[in-house]
């Protein structure tokens, strides 16, 4: 008798196949929830990273200047700087924020703390990244020293290295690090992993569409941040391009100055007859302060161009020597009598340069008429240096002035500052002249010096490189 081996019965064999069959489906079913599930984190984190970045910058990019990365915020100054950037705070998402400068220091943060326990930029990759222009984000576990003040209140954060542009710039001038709480993204992760684990027992068919319809519902969200993003950042530029557009409109309404220094000058001139000497002091007075009411608004709308990116650097031969014989020539009359001596010092030789003429121009223009201004007697002095260095020229405007306060040097390239002087030969200026010469040398490579002491004058030396 042939002992032959046991028949597996059908409902054994059944349940093997089952078995090896429900294995094999968890296991695929496992790597697909992994697959989609990495993937789903992965790209909710870059939508999140991308959006907030560029809101950031927006923000920040608006409300600072250059001058607020030099120098670390601490006291009051810490206070001010808060008050600036507030728009920043509006992100719910935001729990910490530190500002860096070009040179990888941290100049502000929200924790005052931080500033004395900030590592070394060369110890940061991430920030290095950022200062080279890269956007960069890490999701964090809090295990930094620097952590230390989340710890116990979120499970995770992400660390969003910003790089700061100014508007029309390519340089950074800045990094902006936040820290974004990603606890609730995290949980909306995990419980559409759950909603996704059920659907896999279910079937994998059922798990694909459920999956398809989470990660569509996951999008559709983030698009409507996105399209919501947007808008608010169309009304922020709307609302400057508003304030812009009517400045322009102003100062293209405001002709009137120009036709009374005219008339002015036509009396002066005699073109209308002798005035009897007891006039002319008057009408002197008239062409000077229509003369100086029509470049308020010439500063306005040249500034607000210079701002709005609607200026395009021309490279082109600037003969420095005729360019500023021209400009004191049409300025002197501005210093009225002879109390003030009016001196231009410039090599018997031409002196050309490749630069922007019209920059260039306006430069010198408002440092000399801004001389005039301040200086009631003594002299004011124009000298141009071409021996200094080999690829730079330099203009120095000295005057024998009202001068400037030390504490109010730092502010007065501001965009309509006014000092506390009070006794400048006309009162009407805006605080607009320095602002333009600051952010046209920007445009021309150039750089600017002060010297200055109270009560006795000021010079302001203009370096100019040969090429730009």
């Amino acid at each position: 008798m042939v002992d032959f081996p046991p028949v597996i019965s059908p409902t054994r064999l059944f349940g093997r196949f089952a078995v090896a069959g429900l294995i094999g489906f968890v296991a695929i079913a496992i790597i697909m929830f992994q697959l989609g599930m990495r993937l789903l984190e992965g790209h909710l984190v870059t939508e999140t990273k991308e959006t907030r970045a560029k809101y950031v910058n927006a923000i920040l990019a608006h409300k600072l200047r250059e001058t607020d990365f030099q120098s670390v915020k601490k006291g009051a100054d810490w206070e001010l700087f808060r008050e600036q950037i507030a728009d920043l705070f509006s992100i719910p998402e935001i729990v910490r924020v530190k500002i860096y400068n070009r040179e990888g220091t941290l100049i502000w943060s929200d924790a005052v703390a931080l500033l004395e326990m900030a590592p070394d930029a060369k110890k940061n990759p991430d920030l290095l990244e950022a200062l080279e222009g890269h956007v960069e984000a890490e999701i964090s576990a809090l295990e930094k020293e620097e952590h230390r003040f989340e710890r116990g209140t979120f499970r995770n954060l992400m660390e969003l290295y910003v790089p700061i542009y100014f508007s029309g710039s390519k340089k950074v001038e800045g990094v902006a690090e936040v820290y974004l709480n990603v606890d609730p993204l995290f949980v909306t992760i995990r419980n559409s992993g759950w909603l996704v684990g059920s659907a896999i027992f279910g079937g994998l068919g059922l798990l694909l569409i459920t999956s398809f319809i989470g990660l569509g519902k996951a999008v559709t969200v983030i698009q409507t941040q996105n399209q919501n993003l947007r808008n608010a950042l169309t009304e922020i530029f709307k609302a400057n391009r508003v304030k812009d557009d009517l400045i322009t409109n102003l100062a293209h309404e405001f002709q009137n100055p120009d036709a009374i220094r005219s008339y002015a000058e036509m009396l002066l001139d005699g073109a209308l007859g002798d005035l009897p000497n007891k006039a002319n002091p008057s009408v002197e007075k008239m062409r000077n302060t229509a003369a100086e009411l029509l470049s308020h608004f010439n500063r306005t709308l040249e500034l607000t161009r210079l701002k709005l990116g609607d200026f395009s650097t021309q490279k082109e031969n600037v003969e420095l020597t005729g360019l500023i014989r021209n400009i004191t020539s049409d300025l002197r009359f501005l210093c009225g009598d002879r109390a003030v001596s009016f001196e231009v010092e410039v090599p018997p030789e031409q002196v050309v340069i490749k630069s922007d003429r019209k920059l260039v121009q306006q430069v010198i223009l408002n440092l000399v008429s801004n001389a005039i201004k301040f200086t009631k007697k003594g002299h004011i002095r124009t000298r141009l240096d071409d021996s200094t260095d080999s690829d730079r020229v330099r203009i120095a405007i000295e005057d024998t002035g009202v001068g400037i306060k030390s504490e109010e040097l730092p502010m007065i390239f501001d965009e309509f500052y006014r000092g506390t002087h009070g006794d400048a030969r006309f009162k009407s200026g805006v605080g607009l002249g320095l602002a333009i010469v600051k952010r046209s040398l920007d445009l021309v490579r150039g750089d600017i010096q002060v010297e200055s002491v109270y009560g006795q004058g000021s010079k302001f030396t203009v370096i100019l490189p040969k090429d730009i």
